[in-house]
C-alpha cells in the first residue's frame, strides 16, 4: 500500500496552470522544429506528420513559414487566435459582477453574460474563460457561501 506524497501547496494551481500554458509553446516549438529536422533528413511531410497525428496541411503551412521566416516564424505569434467575443473592460464588468453578485455556477455565469452583453458562449470555453480571469478561488469560494 503506498502512501500519499505530501506537496508543498504555497503556490496557487492557477499560478502552475500559467506557467505550464507558457512552457506549451516551447513543447510545440520543439515539434516544428523537429519536423523541419526531419525534412532535412530526406522525411516526407506527409510521414512527419502522420507521426504527429496532424495533417499534411499543417506541416506545409509549418514548411512555408520556415522557409519565409526560419525561426522567428515558427514561434506561435501572440494575438495569432480568433478575437474576444468581449471587450477588456467588459472582460471586466463581467469579473467584478461574478465577484459582487456570487456566481458559482457556469449556467449562472452563461446567463450573465447574455444578459449584461448580449453574448453567447459555450460552456467549455467558459471554463477556459473563468481560468484566464484568474476566477477559479473566486467560484470556488462563492459555492462553499
Amino acid at each position: 500500500m503506498s502512501r500519499q506524497a505530501y506537496v508543498n501547496k504555497d503556490v496557487p494551481i492557477t499560478e502552475i496552470r500559467r506557467v505550464k500554458r507558457d512552457l506549451q509553446k516551447f513543447v510545440d516549438l520543439y515539434e516544428k522544429v523537429t519536423f523541419i529536422e526531419e525534412l532535412y533528413c530526406d522525411e516526407t511531410v506527409k510521414s512527419a506528420m502522420e507521426r504527429r497525428g496532424k495533417t499534411p496541411q499543417t506541416g506545409y503551412k509549418w514548411l512555408k513559414t520556415w522557409n519565409d521566416e526560419g525561426f522567428d516564424g515558427l514561434f506561435r505569434k501572440e494575438g495569432s487566435g480568433r478575437i474576444s467575443k468581449l471587450s477588456d473592460y467588459q472582460l471586466e464588468i463581467l469579473k467584478n459582477n461574478i465577484t459582487v453578485k456570487g456566481l458559482s455556477s457556469i449556467s449562472e455565469i452563461k446567463k450573465e453574460i447574455q444578459k449584461e452583453f448580449n453574448v453567447t458562449y459555450s460552456e467549455r470555453h467558459l471554463r477556459r474563460l473563468i481560468f484566464d480571469l484568474g476566477l477559479l478561488d473566486v467560484i470556488n469560494s462563492n459555492k462553499i457561501k
